[in-house]
């Protein structure tokens, strides 16, 4: 290490005669420098640049939740249809039919009983 902690300006040029005449050299620094901090915007400090793909992974509505009965039922009766059918992404209709195959049916709430009942005047 030298008294000076600066980076030295010049690098010394690359010697392309001591390797075969039929060598390929790819050269990888004619794009733009990652590094130039003229093109993206300062990080804030102790923010991280890139978030993790771990992280991005966990649903924050469903971790440590814990399940009633009923949606451990339809959550196991998805993941059986989509084993099953091969679907990783199984369609509106497709789970509509596997909610009417475990029992549950629309009900109908009837706000106003004399609709159905025709007055004479």
């Amino acid at each position: 290490m030298s008294d000076s902690d600066e980076t030295p300006s010049a690098s010394p040029k690359f010697d392309f005669s001591a390797y075969p005449r039929d060598t390929l050299f790819h050269e990888r620094r004619t794009g733009q420098d990652r590094r130039d901090p003229t093109d993206s915007p300062p990080a804030e400090p102790g923010e991280r640049r890139i978030k993790k793909d771990r992280r991005r992974r966990i649903d924050p509505t469903t971790f440590e939740k814990q399940y009633t009965e009923d949606e451990l039922e339809f959550m196991n009766a998805m993941q059986r249809f989509k084993v099953q059918s091969g679907k990783p992404f199984p369609t509106h209709g497709e789970v509509l039919r596997v909610a009417i195959s475990l029992g549950y049916r629309r009900v109908v709430i009837d706000d106003d009983p004399d609709a159905d009942q025709q007055t004479e005047p």
